[in-house]
Parts: structure tokens; sequence; C-alpha cells
């Protein structure tokens, strides 16, 4: 699933009936320097951190988007789950096998959601439940260099010496699995429980 597609969907699903005035704020759930760790996760930063945020469930909902591949949500009050669960199915997501995350919240499970395209972010999507809310966390594989045209041109023994000196840097930039980050994103979504215990929202 695409962090434009995602934006997409709740923008619709939010049409019409938004409350941004009443709207928790996703988007400030983390400071700057938390979202530097959590999502940036060291890769080089070419540019700034960027975070936007999307209203949902009639204001009862609210997602910030990361730029680096990081997406935080937080849908509140009594019916929360159901509002995350008709996102799911409004992006045809439903369904998904649910592994049980311990630790995180009064309850949480991941999904692995399966890419639409070529184009679309992978990673791992940790729902939780805290008291009647529910926080969402995803993180976005890396796709290395290794796996690209760039590594596909170390590969071929075709570059002269002077061109392939910075082909064991590219060969060792693998991309991750979906899988290897759920130690990341647990850790993004205990950090965004706690906010959401201590009514940061």
């Amino acid at each position: 699933m695409s962090r434009l597609a995602f934006a997409t969907a709740l923008t619709l699903l939010g049409a019409g009936s938004l409350a941004a005035q009443s709207a928790p704020n996703a988007c400030g759930l983390l400071t700057t320097e938390e979202a530097k760790t959590l999502i940036v996760r060291g890769q080089k930063m070419i540019v700034p951190l960027d975070a936007d945020a999307t209203s949902v469930a009639g204001g009862k909902g609210s997602v910030c988007d990361y730029s680096y591949g990081g997406q935080v949500g937080l849908y509140v009050g009594p019916n929360s789950e159901a509002a995350f669960e008709s996102f799911l199915k409004a992006f045809n997501a439903q369904g998904q096998p649910k592994q049980p995350v311990a630790g995180v919240g009064d309850k949480a499970y991941v999904i692995y959601p399966k890419p639409r395209n070529d184009y679309s972010d992978q990673g791992p999507y940790l729902v939780a439940t805290v008291g009647p809310h529910t926080v969402t966390a995803f993180l976005a594989r890396h796709k290395g260099n290794a796996d690209g045209p760039m590594g596909e041109m170390c590969r071929s023994g075709k570059l002269s010496e002077r061109d392939a000196k910075d082909c064991p840097k590219i060969l060792a930039d693998k991309t991750e699995t979906p899988e290897s980050l759920l130690p990341a994103v647990t850790e993004l979504a205990k950090a965004v429980v706690a906010k959401v215990r201590a009514g940061k929202f």
C-alpha cells in the first residue's frame, strides 16, 4: 500500500464529515527527534523529515504520514476498532492474517498487507488498543541499492575498476523484508501508546 494511496483513501473516508477541531492529533504523538529515531532509523536524510495529518472517521480518528516511510494513527472512543476496520475494508485489506504482539497496549497484533503493485510500500502494520482507543503504526521497508539497477551493474562484471569502487557499499545495501521490521514497528507503537496512555493527543 503506497503512502499516497493511504492518504487518498483516508481523505475519502472522512470527506463530508470532518471535524478537525475535535480530531485527535496523530502528528503530535511523536516529537521530531522521536520520529527521526523511530521512523528514519538511520537513513541518510536528504530532505527534512515531513509529516502530514489526515482527519478520518468524522473527526474521531487521525493518521500522520511521515516522509521516510512511516505512519502512525489514532482512533478514539468506544467504536475505535470498528473505525479502523472500516478503513481496512475500504482499502480491500480486511481479512489479513493477524499475528499477536505482546507488550504493546492492552492487546496488539500485526498484519503484513500485500502490495498493490511494484511501487507500493511494504511493511508491518501494527494495531494496538489502549482503553477505548486504537493506535496504529506502520513502517515501510527500505529498498536497498543491491536489489536495484546499481546492484545489477555491479554484479555484471562489466564495470571498470574506477566505476566499480563503490560496488562493495552498493551490494551491502540490502532490501529489508517486512517481517524484519517487526521489532522496529513495535518500538514505534510502544512510543505512541505511551503518549495515548498519558492523554497527550
